[in-house]
Order: structure tokens, then C-alpha cells, then sequence
């Protein structure tokens, strides 16, 4: 149909239909290029089952503790949190917490511990809350591990990675 109005341009529904097309089109190729660049919208994540994640997620907190000493006080939770792998599926992760006795030494622990999760290939942060140190670590997976240290205790917690639902 044409426009009626005298200063409007004359536009048909065809070449409207081919600008929406196009500028779609544009949107698509744009979006498709952000998802491939970024990377990690497309990750493969390590190709374990949620339960393998899990099981790498407590014996790397087993062997930390083994590196702290003393006695730990495990409150894993066994059940599973819902979790969106990239691409929008659906998955599952676990979470650990272990709570340790109080450290000989807090700045020996926290350097050993970043030794160790560094030689893991985690990302590493350290941050001081008031007198409380805190250390965590992330992989390109996405697992994360936390320590926290004062003087009168020391905590592990942590997340596995986010992998398919069973």
C-alpha cells in the first residue's frame, strides 16, 4: 500500500518486509560473531559427567586440607543446585564446605595453598575481610574454590563445575 500523506515517502509492505529481513539478518551475523569470540559460550567444559566433577571438586579440597593439617570437619552437601551450562542447557554442580582448626601460622597456610591450587591451573584472588584472609581459586571451567583463614579457624568451601543433568 502507499502512504497518503503528501510529505511521506511512498513505501510498499515488499520493501519493508526486505528491511527487517536485512536488518535480521545483520543481527544474526553480529550475535553469531559475539558468541564465537567470546569463547566461552561454546565450551565443551571438561567432558565429565556431574558426578566426575564433583569427585574432582572433594579430592582437590582432601588434598588441600592434607596440606593444612588437623582435623576437618566435613558438611559436604550431596545434593546437586541447578546450574545453566552456556547455550542454555540445563546441568547440575555440587557444593562443599569443610570447616579446620585454627592455623599455626595464616600467611604459611595461605601461601602454601596458593602454591598448590596455582600449580592446579586455578585463577587466583586474595582478598582481606577485616581479619579474616581469603583465598579463591577458579578454573576456566568454571569450578571454584575458596579458603578462608583467621585466627581462630580456617574453612574450605566450593563449587564444582556446571556439567549436563542426568
Amino acid at each position: 500500500m502507499m502512504s497518503s500523506h503528501p510529505r511521506a515517502p511512498a513505501v510498499t509492505v515488499h520493501s519493508v518486509t526486505a528491511r527487517v529481513v536485512t536488518v535480521g539478518a545483520t543481527m544474526l551475523c553480529v550475535s553469531a560473531f559475539a558468541v564465537t569470540a567470546s569463547g566461552c559460550a561454546l565450551s565443551a567444559g571438561s567432558g565429565d559427567s556431574a558426578g566426575a566433577a564433583r569427585d574432582s571438586l572433594y579430592e582437590t579440597l582432601d588434598s588441600t586440607q592434607d596440606l593444612l593439617g588437623g582435623s576437618w570437619d566435613n558438611q559436604d552437601d550431596p545434593t546437586s543446585r541447578g546450574c545453566v551450562i552456556p547455550l542454555w542447557t540445563d546441568g547440575e554442580s555440587f557444593p562443599a564446605l569443610r570447616v579446620g582448626p585454627d592455623p599455626a601460622r595464616a600467611d604459611v597456610a595461605v601461601a602454601t595453598v596458593s602454591a598448590f591450587w596455582s600449580d592446579l591451573g586455578l585463577e587466583l584472588t586474595t582478598t582481606d575481610v577485616g581479619e579474616v584472609v581469603e583465598l579463591q581459586g577458579e578454573s576456566d571451567l568454571g569450578e571454584v574454590l575458596i579458603l578462608r583463614i583467621s585466627a581462630e579457624a580456617m574453612t574450605l568451601q566450593g563449587e564444582s563445575e556446571c556439567r549436563p543433568a542426568a
